[in-house]
């Protein structure tokens, strides 16, 4: 960042500069390279494209929100490729444990995932997300999306940390099987 860059600015060559002219420079500097960081969401629709294209059957879908200012705004997004897909229907057992994290940075939302075993017992990546929030309405898309890219399964069994993914899953896949991490169970009885 700007810090270390005015620490080294000021270790290296014995200049002084100001955080803010350094800020500013990073800044320009980076979005000469990387591209404007209020541009890079419409890079998804690109990605997208691309996967859709390049990988027939996997599940890429954006959802953006409009404001008053009438800009549309990025909001959720899910991944499932085909080859997951496949490989969890195919070759895994029939168990998800989803979860999610925090992520940090510029666009401070969270990462769902839904991660199946495979038959060494390893975790095998099924989906993958990013939304704004661990709200209800968030957890619900993620899982209509896992929905529609696994499809019904007779014999599933989801295992959450007891989150409001929970309530989700039970909306969305009313008649599989749920598994708490027994863990966070105590640590909510706590």
């Amino acid at each position: 960042g700007a810090t270390e860059m005015q620490k080294e600015l000021r270790y290296k060559y014995n200049i002084d500069i100001p955080y803010q002219t350094v800020y500013n420079g990073t800044k320009r500097e980076s979005d000469k390279l990387f591209g404007k960081w209020s541009d890079s969401f419409d890079w998804l629709y690109r990605f997208k494209a691309d996967i859709e294209l390049r990988s027939p059957g996997s599940v890429i879908e954006i959802d953006t929100v409009t404001h008053e200012d009438g800009k549309v705004r990025f909001s959720k997004f899910f991944c499932a490729f085909k080859a997951c897909i496949y490989g969890f229907l195919n070759g895994c057992r029939p168990y998800l444990s989803i979860d999610s994290t925090h992520l940090n940075g510029m666009w401070c939302g969270h990462m769902p995932a839904a991660l199946a075993l495979d038959g060494h017992n390893w975790m095998f990546p099924v989906a993958f997300g990013f939304f704004d929030g661990e709200s209800k309405e968030n957890w619900i898309w993620f899982m209509q999306q896992l929905r529609k890219a696994i499809g019904p399964m007779q014999h599933l069994a989801i295992f959450t940390d007891a989150c409001k993914g929970e309530s989700s899953v039970k909306l969305v896949f009313p008649e599989i099987e749920m598994r708490e991490c027994f863990q966070y169970l105590m640590d909510n009885l706590k």
